[in-house]
Formats: structure tokens, sequence, C-alpha cells
């Protein structure tokens, strides 16, 4: 038997919660009058629904169809039809997303599905636009009172330096104050500098705690009569998680830890150095296993990018004493730094000037603070000798950049040169020009940057061959000129005819009085076959360059006397087989050429190491005029395993390599699975000079980066000071401290009257306020704000009757998500009687709060398209149930008030008592009385109630 229920009763209820008005007056069970037409999320669609619209989609059929909105209350408000509409586009647009979850799909599937889902994407985004609603308004961004950029300008005005942590108690002696500790203090003001020498013996016998060395450093100070005084910072300890198998469990946080904070007095720089130096080597390696299961199929590895820092020479100065805990330590190791997970590959890395490590990397996601716009970027990092991180300079690439050439000039302009894909904004302005010469956005091209010793961008110089093509090295020149050395697929703008597959091309530019970038040249060279340039060196007035072609090393010199490269002459040094080039420098006369090979037999002069079997690593020295010549050496370096060069950095005579070792090396043994190394080798005698082997997480290192500092280790590494002037980011330019790039937009205005704000290469925070200002029309009020030292703009209405749109700039210059500003629009609000809306006095605003740039290009980003599709169908939800609300007479909504509570509070309204009991004493008459008790109908009737409604 079949026995059937009333479904109004609980339809009732939930339409009640929901704000929806039901066909009876809670209360009364009399009938009302429908209000609003029934929404399409009041009956789901079913999986075929969605699969015909999907499919529909996907043949190519419009998202958008208000004839599709059916309408169950004649005369209802065009409001409906339209919220209806675009709730089913975005529930079609999600199926599509969903597409992407299948398995098994190919790479045109799933390109097929990117395209249609972004395509709805901006048919949803111009249909929002263009609908004019009566009783409400709708923004595809957020709704906000006032916004406030994440993006930060440090205020610069006082500098606060922090050491590393240097012990966990105050009342213990440090171990890195032990011993000979001695350093000096340069305090600069602005017509005289302080020299205020530190030397922790003249402290006796009194304990060397953290909080006697700095009371004994600013009594020294105090005695000079400068402003300059150190203190204590205490660093919270935070909980650790280690992962044991599957499963990863969280520690209690460990102690609290101490450092050393240096607060630098108004007027003042100040500056440390140590009367005892040594040799320091800079390492960038990536640590951890790529494969921990053994199964490719997965992506379980974890891979970490790293800095290391080690002393060379331990005669004159005393290594630190080893940090607690320092996973991987190995003698002579100063320091370690695992850095962001952002930072894909470490490219390059070299020592400025000034003593700072400068580091070229990739990044995938924000790194410093820094949005990016694509999928990798371009960063240019800079570090003082002690670690801490100095800038962070991003390209700004619109799609995806990779940063492959660093160099530093002698004055500390930097130059960068790597590939670009998709647009790269450039400056409007003459001076700061981007050149765009043969630049093809569906290839890869060649880029170079230059910025200015405070890390502020000079020019952007882009060249394209049709196919794709790539700088991948950089060298100044002595006159300021900046020479790029890379290669194409196909001939480069002015560099001549192609030779066939990849081709080298080396290229020249020069700044004029005006700032305005001149192409000096254009050059290609090489073989028939693949080519491969790996290194640049500036000779005078000649270019050095070394490629790999058919696979030999190749090196060849240009004459630039003539304006143009002329070649001088070229020398094959043999077969790597299979091997490849590490790099080249350049060092009193001769030219050093690191790299690794299988033949024992690399014309490279004479051999002063032998070669030891399966693959070493080598560097030679040869005439810079690449004559042969009797000074000409190679030595080898490697074990009888597969050893690898991947680094060279040459000073001071010292030739240093860095790379991957094999089974063994000379007088190191092995660590890890998978070991780094370092080595000093003389090439001349083949001595080996100081070197060591280490691994890193999961026993696996690979070196991808070196560069040396021959007086870059004193006892300041003990103290977790840096050698130099503390050297704050001073810039306040927002395109420096950003990815934005000069040409990036945004709009804002009122109603119709919206400006465009274009990114200025100069511009700050102070000079952005004052066009977003003008270009609203002077609608909006424009403040800056400081917060812990670092500025932010804030954007609200001018007056209470504005409301601000602010919208996103075009294809791949939007300025929007660098600054943190979001798309939508900005208000002021009133509230009434508990009710907040507009202080316009119009339709309330809603914003869908989903972005313009949602796509489908990874598993992370369906499932962020997803959910935000799913919270602007919540928005719509409770627009169409404020629209309900507005149209309910009072009485009705003060019933359904009455009924909600009584809901919550566990009574049920009698009428709905009196009904379920005549339901309950009907079924027990059919039944006998079999599935109910022997309690009167009212009181079953009540438990039943109780238990469907919630109550207790």
């Amino acid at each position: 038997m079949t026995i059937s229920f009333d479904p109004t009763l609980l339809l009732s209820y939930y339409q009640a919660k929901a704000g929806i008005p039901s066909a009876t007056a809670s209360g009364t069970g009399a009938p009302t009058a429908k209000v609003a037409p029934t929404a399409p999320w009041s009956s789901p669609a079913t999986p075929a629904q969605v699969s015909a619209a999907v499919k529909s989609a996907m043949s190519g059929t419009k998202l958008v169809d208000e004839n599709a909105a059916k309408l169950d209350l004649p005369g209802a408000s065009a409001d409906y039809k339209k919220l209806f509409a675009l709730y089913q586009s975005l529930d079609t647009l999600s199926g599509v997303a969903n597409q992407m979850t299948a398995k098994g799909l190919t790479n045109s599937s799933k390109t097929q599905i990117s395209s249609v889902f972004t395509k709805g994407l901006s048919e949803i985004e111009a249909y929002m636009k263009s609908a004019q609603f009566d009783k409400l308004r709708l923004t595809q961004g957020a709704t906000a009172s006032t916004v406030k950029t994440t993006l930060g300008v440090p205020t610069n005005t006082t500098v606060t330096y922090a050491t590393t942590p240097l012990t966990s108690s105050t009342s213990d002696p440090v171990p890195a104050f032990e011993g000979d500790v001695q350093f000096n203090i340069s305090v600069k003001r602005v017509n005289q500098t302080y020299d205020v020498p530190i030397d922790l013996t003249a402290m006796g016998s009194q304990p060397r705690t953290i909080g006697n060395v700095i009371n004994f450093i600013n009594q020294q100070l105090q005695d000079a009569g400068v402003e300059t005084r150190f203190a204590s910072q205490r660093i919270p300890g935070q909980a650790r998680t280690v992962t044991a198998g599957t499963k990863t469990v969280t520690l209690p946080p460990g102690p609290d830890q101490w450092a050393m904070q240096v607060k630098v007095g108004t007027s003042e720089a100040v500056s440390f150095s140590a009367p005892a130096t040594a040799g320091a080597l800079y390492v960038a390696q990536k640590a951890g296993d790529p494969d921990p299961d053994h199964n490719p199929a997965t992506n379980d590895g974890v891979i970490q990018q790293q800095l290391l820092k080690f002393q060379t020479d331990t005669t004159a100065v005393a290594t630190p004493p080893q940090p607690e805990g320092g996973a991987n330590w190995v003698d002579g190791r100063v320091s370690a730094q695992t850095l962001g997970p952002e930072i894909k590959t470490v490219h390059a890395q070299t020592v400025g000037p000034d003593g700072a490590v400068y580091m070229l990397a990739d990044v995938t996601a924000t790194t410093s603070g820094q949005a990016i716009q694509g999928t990798q970027d371009v960063a240019l990092l800079k570090y003082d000798s002690a670690g801490k991180l100095l800038y962070t300079r991003t390209l700004g690439a619109a799609a995806s950049a990779t940063g492959l050439g660093l160099a530093v000039s002698a004055d500390g302009k930097v130059a960068v040169a790597g590939s670009v894909s998709g647009a790269l904004a450039g400056s409007t302005d003459g001076a700061l020009n981007s050149g765009t010469t043969g630049a093809y956005a569906g290839a890869p091209d060649s880029f170079v940057t230059l910025y200015d010793a405070s890390g502020q961008e000079l020019w952007t110089q882009r060249r394209g061959a049709r196919q794709d093509d790539e700088a991948s090295q950089v060298a100044f020149g002595a006159d300021g000129s900046v020479y790029v050395a890379g290669r194409s697929k196909s001939a480069m703008p002015g560099g001549g005819d192609a030779q066939g597959n990849w081709d080298a091309y080396v290229e020249g530019f020069k700044a004029d009085a005006s700032g305005k970038v001149q192409t000096l040249f254009t050059q290609g060279f090489g073989s028939a076959g693949a080519d491969k340039p790996a290194g640049l060196v500036v000779d005078g007035n000649a270019l050095v360059t070394a490629s790999v072609e058919d696979g030999h090393a190749v090196l060849r010199r240009f004459d630039l006397s003539s304006g143009t490269p002329s070649l001088a002459s070229t020398r094959d040094v043999g077969d790597l087989q299979g091997g490849d080039i590490a790099g080249l420098a350049l060092d009193g006369g001769q030219v050093v050429l690191a790299g690794t090979t299988a033949n024992a037999s690399l014309s490279g002069g004479s051999v002063t190491r032998a070669y030891s079997g399966g693959t070493d690593a080598f560097a030679m020295r040869v005439s810079s005029t690449l004559t042969p010549a009797a000074g000409d050496k190679i030595a080898y370096y490697g074990g009888s395993g597969d050893d690898r060069a991947t680094s060279l950095a040459v000073a001071n005579g010292q030739v240093w390599i860095g790379g991957s070792a094999g089974t063994d090396l000379p007088g190191q043994d092995p660590v890890g699975a998978k070991d780094g190394f370092i080595a000093n080798l003389d090439v001349n005698t083949g001595a080996i000079g100081w070197s060591r082997r280490f691994t890193g997480k999961d026993g696996q290192a690979a070196v991808s980066a070196i560069a040396v500092d021959p007086k870059g280790a004193s006892v300041l590494d003990r103290l977790g000071l840096p050698n130099g002037a503390l050297a704050p980011d001073t810039t306040q330019q927002i395109t420096a401290v950003s990815s934005l790039r000069a040409g990036d937009q945004f709009t804002i205005g009122v109603g119709a009257a919206v400006g465009t704000v274009t990114i200025d290469q100069a511009d700050t925070l102070d000079t952005l306020a004052q066009k977003i200002q003008r270009a609203s029309g002077f609608q909006a009020k424009v403040t800056i704000t400081t917060v812990s030292g670092v500025k932010q703009l804030n954007i609200q209405p001018a007056v209470a009757s504005a409301v601000l749109q602010i919208g996103s700039g075009k294809t791949d210059k939007d300025a929007l998500k660098l600054l943190g500003i979001p798309d939508g629009v900005v208000r002021t609000t009133t509230t009434v009687g508990g009710v907040t809306a507009p202080a316009d006095g119009k339709g309330q605003i809603y914003g869908l709060q989903m972005a313009s740039d949602l796509n489908l290009s990874s598993d992370e980003q369906v499932r962020h398209a997803l959910a935000e599709i799913a919270t602007a169908q919540g928005v719509i939800r409770n627009a169409y149930k404020d629209l309900v609300t507005a149209a309910t007479p009072k009485s009705q909504l003060a019933a359904q008030a009455a009924a909600a509570a009584a809901s919550k509070s566990g009574a049920v309204p009698a009428y709905l008592t009196t009904q379920i009991a005549n339901y309950q004493a009907a079924l027990d008459r059919l039944t006998g009385g079999s599935g109910g008790s022997t309690t009167s109908g009212a009181a079953t009737g009540g438990s039943i109630a109780s238990t469907l409604l919630g109550g207790g």
C-alpha cells in the first residue's frame, strides 16, 4: 500500500525560511497571492538537462537566452527574467568547466573546452554590462564602500634591519659572540662620517648574552655621538610540521628566539665592515626528489630552490658555529635559506660591486608580495651578504617569460635577458621606449631589460623572429652598451639569413643622450644544425661568444671597432660528446670556458688534470684572441661516474665550478643519493683547492648557479649583519615594486563618464592618486595611508551620491590585479530601519565577485572558476530573495517571521499541529494503528511536526 503525505507542508516551511511567499499565509491557512515567479533553482536541472545545455554550448549556441527563462507569474517584472537568464547561463558555464574534470581528455578536447569557456565568460560579461534592471543594479565585480590597494610602497622614513635569529635564551652567552669578534660601524651624516669600532673583548669577563652585547654596542654608539642604536627583537616560536610516510604531524611551537635589530638614526646612513675577510661562494641549488614514489605518472615531487653561502677560507676568519637543526649542514657552510615555493628555477646569479648577490629566477605566483599577470614571470632578486632580500623586481609579462642571462655593470646597473610570450607592455614616452621590432605574439621572443642601480627599469627591448627565439647571455661594454647573445629558429630582423634549425645571434643596444635606445647591430651566426649560445664576454672592442654547435664547443671573437661585428677568429675546441657549456668568463687576457664532456681530448691546450671517466666537468684557459698559445690549459674534474658542471665563476684569478656529482669525486665522499658540488680548480696546474660535496632535501641537490666574492665572508656572518651599507629599497616607483608596466590601464568613473588611468614608468602612489581623481571627474576621493611603514592607496566616493565604477584595463594591460584593486563598484551606503542601501537612493547594487580572467588552464584554475561561478549564483539568489521580500505584503512578512521564530524555538504553529494530526489520524485508520502509538492524534502530530520542522 502506498501512503502519501502532503509535501506542501515542508514546502511552505522552506519557502518561509527562504523568504519566498507561500500559497498560504502562515497562521491562517488562507490562500495568498503569488508575488514572484518561481526561480529556476527551485527545481534544479536534471543531469540530462545540464548535459544538453553543455552540449549546445559546445556546438556554439549562446549561453545567455532571456527567452529560455520562463516566468510562471503573468506581468512579473523583467528583472526576474534577466536574473533567471543570467543564472542559467552561469549554470551552463559551470557545466562547461566541469567537462575539464573528465578523465582521458585529449589536448584538442581541452583546448576546445577552454575556448568555449572563455567565449561563454565573455558573453556573460557583455550581457551584464548591457542588461538594464528596474529594481536593482548588478556588477560583475565586488561592491564596497572603500577600496584599498594591496600593492604597498615602503615609506623609507626610517630604516631598521633585523639579523637572523641568534639565540633562544636572553640569559645565556650567545655562541656567535664568542671568540675574537671585531667589526666597524660606519655612520654617515650629511657632512661627516663616524667610525665606531666594536671589539667584544673589551667586555672583559662580562657574559656575552644578547642583552649585554647590545648594551655594549650602544654605549660605543652613544660615546661617538650618533643616533643609531641596536635593540633585541623577539621572534615567537612557530609550530612545525613533519611528514612521516603519508602522515603529516604538527609539532608544538619551538622556543622563542632573539635577534638583533639595527635602528638607523634620522638622516644617518650605516654600513658595516670587518678587519679580516675571507672568500665567499654563493650557491643556488634545487633540492628534493622529483619522483619519490618512482611512478612517472604521478606528480608528487616537491622541489625547493635554495640559496647557500660558503666561506672558502678559514685561516683568517673563523667560520660561524653550526646552527641548531641545520639540515644537510656541511663544513664551511655559513647559511642556507629555502626560497619561496613560487620560485621555479634559478638561472643565474652574480655578485655586484656593492657586495650584493643578484639572482635571476622564474616565478609562477606572487613573489615578495608582487602578483604576476601570467603563468610565469621573470624576477630579479637582490640579497645582501647576510642573505636578506633587499628587493624583488618582476618583469610584468602578460602571459609567460623566462629569465636566462644576467649581468651587473661596474656602476651597479643590472641587465637581464630571456624570452617572453604574449604581451609585454612598454613605456609611453620616447625615452623609456620598449621596442617591439619583429615581435610575434604567437611565438616566444627575445627581450633585454636594463635597471639602474636602485632597481628601477630604464628600458626594455623586445626582438623577435617569426619563429621561436630567446636571449640567453648579456654583458656590458665599457661605455655602457648592452650586448646580448641568443638563438632563434628563423632569421632575426636585420640579422641576415638563417643557417638552419636553431641559429645563434648577437645584438648591441645603447641609449642616446635623451635616453632613447638605439639598436647598434644584429648579426646571426652558427651552423646548419642546432646551435646554442652559452657564453658572452666583452674584451675591449671585441665580443667573445661560446656556443654548442653540432655537439661541439665553439668559441668566436667578433671585432666591434667598425661599429658592427666582424668575425675575427673561431676556435672549435672539440666534440663534447653529449656534454654542454656551463659558462664563459674573461680573466687577464684569457677566456675561461667550463662545461661537461665525455671527450678526454678536447683541444683546449695542454692537459693539467686528466679525464676520469663517464662525463667530467672541465675548465680551460685559452687566449682571448682564440689563437692557440703556449699558455692554453685544460683541466678535467670528476670521478668514474657521470659528473656535470652547471655553473662557472671567476674572480681574482681563481676558477670556481659548481654542478652535480656522479659517484666518486676527488677527496669528496658521497653524502646523499644525488649530490651537488663546488670546487676551486687551478687550470694552470690541475690542482684542486677548496671544494665541497653536499646534498639537500630527500638526499638530492643540484647546483644551478654560483657567484663568488673574494672578500664576502667575515665575522659579520656570525652576527647576521651585512658587509657594506644597509641598503633599503628606496624606490617609490610602483612599476619597480610590482609587476605593473608602463601602459597598463584601468577605468574609473560615474555612469557614462568613465575615464582611463594609464600607468607611466615614473608613477608613484602620489601621482597615481592624482590620475585617479582626474579620470573619475573628481568624483573619487583618493588618499594614501601608512600602515607598518608601508603606504597604500584608498579610493572612496567624494560625495555620497557618487557610485564609482572601477573596470579592468585592456587585455594584457590590466592594472587592477597588480594594484590589488577589485573590479566593481564603490559606493556610500546608509542604514535605515536595519536595511543598508546605496546612499544615492537608487536600487540595491549586487556584486557577483566573478573575475574576468577565469580560465581552465589547470586543475587548480578549474576549481577556482567553479567556486567563483557558484559564488556569483549565490549573489543572484540573494538578489531574487530581496526582490521577493520587497513585493511581499508586510502582514505576510510578519507572519513568516513569526513562523520562522517559532520553528527556531521548537514550537509548532497550531494550524500545522491540527493539520498534521488529521493526516496522522487518517494514516492510523488506514494501517489499523500498526504504524503508530496509542498516543492521541494531536500529540503524535505535534511530535511529527516537531521532527520535520527541526523542533525539540
